[in-house]
């Protein structure tokens, strides 16, 4: 029997909207746009809705919250300050995370 060989399993990537560099999906947070109009961090990366990445790093997170950035990758107006104020605590989870 000769040994069949398997090409490799296709990895997705996609673009951290803050630094701009291009990581595997599985290695970014989804950040998404609901059908309402609100921001919420997507954990299971399934929500519908139209989505951004964002690196677990603590300084994409600051650049993300400082800029219009994210408004502009969820063609959105302006993000609300109720939904900036749970990005901001989620985005201070992680910075907990990358203490450790």
């Amino acid at each position: 029997m000769t040994q069949h060989n398997k090409r490799p399993k296709h990895v997705p990537q996609r673009l951290c909207i803050s630094c701009r560099t291009s990581t595997p999906k599985r290695g970014l947070i989804r950040i998404v746009r609901t059908a309402e109009g609100r921001v919420a961090v997507d954990t299971t990366g399934k929500l519908n809705g139209r989505g951004a990445y964002v690196c677990a790093e603590p300084q994409c997170w600051q650049h993300l919250l400082e800029r219009n950035t994210l408004a502009s990758a969820l063609r959105l107006q302006s993000v609300t300050e109720e939904d900036r104020a749970i990005l901001m605590s989620f985005a201070r989870t992680i910075e907990v995370h990358n203490e450790d």
